[in-house]
């Protein structure tokens, strides 16, 4: 029974606090370039394509662990920098 009322008490006391936040004094953000989230997961999709020998080789040149992440970096530094598709 007490735990309820602790918890009851937590639960109200937070939706008080969240109420009586004042935040005129926050710039609104206008400019999301280069915004990053540190948590921020994006969704992903499992696929399978083929990969000439040496790009995957240079891929994982800094490590077996973490070349499909390398992978994702380059593709999306090719898109952010306009590089053409073939």
């Amino acid at each position: 029974m007490k735990k309820e009322k602790e918890e009851e008490f937590t639960a109200k006391r937070v939706k008080e606090l969240r109420e009586n936040i004042d935040l005129s004094d926050v710039p609104e953000i206008t400019d999301m370039t280069g915004f990053h989230l540190k948590n921020y997961k994006p969704v992903k999709k499992a696929i399978s394509f083929r990969i000439e020998l040496d790009n995957l080789d240079w891929l994982k040149r800094k490590g077996e662990k973490g070349y499909q992440k390398r992978i994702n970096e380059v593709l999306r530094w090719a898109r952010e920098h306009g590089c053409p598709l073939a």
